[in-house]
């Protein structure tokens, strides 16, 4: 579950993304005070919940630019009904924004020991939970020239980057494409867990066959490759292969 935090203070930011991730859940934070760096992370990221102060620049008269964010935000398809929970100053936060920007819920400040905010923030992702379609099988889309490739994640054996160019080896093909890295996908993806065996590497666990851990080589399945285990990545990549095959 991944949350995004947009708060010009330091302190209410700081403060925020300690709440959140005192939230059960496994949640990987987010925190921003600019705009632009908040919408670049939402680009390179699949953001679950957003959490977004209206008041962004207070130096300005009458500052919605939160608001501003939040409409730039669902000009993105993939955040067309992602839960966007508005935090504010404003007594009687006027509907017509709650409602333009379809928002999830908001939180008066000040937010005090936090508990609102925590409450707030585990419904909300209690809710996505129980809105996902884990039978719907998630896809992933990759663009080049002019065409565009599409490719059911459960397939994919694996994807690596070497030299900015990605290669991706499905059950029934293999397909480079230049300008992409492996670490810009394995962002993409939500749902379905792959193992780093070594830098630039992802392997799905399902497509293993067996790991040769003296030799440091992954075997797979469906596929005559061999994929090599990195020595950084070799400690961490042992205990979660160890861990899968449970």
């Amino acid at each position: 579950m991944k949350v995004l935090i947009l708060e010009d203070n330091e302190k209410s930011r700081l403060h925020l993304e300690k709440i959140v991730k005192s939230c059960s859940g496994g949640i990987e934070v987010f925190a921003f005070g600019k705009k632009a760096e908040a919408y670049l992370c939402a680009l390179n990221h699949l953001i679950d919940l957003f959490l977004v102060d209206i008041i962004l620049e207070p130096v300005n008269g009458n500052d919605n630019s939160g608001i501003d964010f939040a409409d730039k935000i669902r000009e993105q398809p993939e955040y067309k009904l992602t839960p966007i929970i508005i935090i504010t100053t404003l007594q009687g936060l006027e509907v017509k924004l709650l409602k333009r920007i379809h928002c999830y819920d908001y939180i008066e400040k000040p937010i005090g020991d936090g508990e609102i905010v925590r409450k707030r923030v585990e419904d909300a992702i209690d809710a996505i939970s129980a809105n996902h379609r884990i039978s719907e099988r998630e896809s992933l889309v990759l663009h080049y020239d002019g065409l565009g490739y599409m490719f059911y994640v459960d397939e994919i054996i694996y994807f690596s980057s070497h030299r900015n160019r990605l290669c991706v080896c499905t059950r029934n093909e293999k397909i480079e494409i230049p300008h992409v890295t492996a670490k810009s996908i394995i962002q993409k993806i939500r749902y379905v867990k792959f193992l780093e065996p070594t830098y630039g590497t992802y392997v799905n666990p399902d497509y293993i066959d067996h790991v040769d851990f003296c030799n440091k080589e992954v075997y797979l399945k469906e596929s005559e490759e061999i994929l090599p285990i990195g020595g950084r990545k070799a400690q961490k990549f042992r205990e979660e292969y160890l861990s899968e095959a449970r």
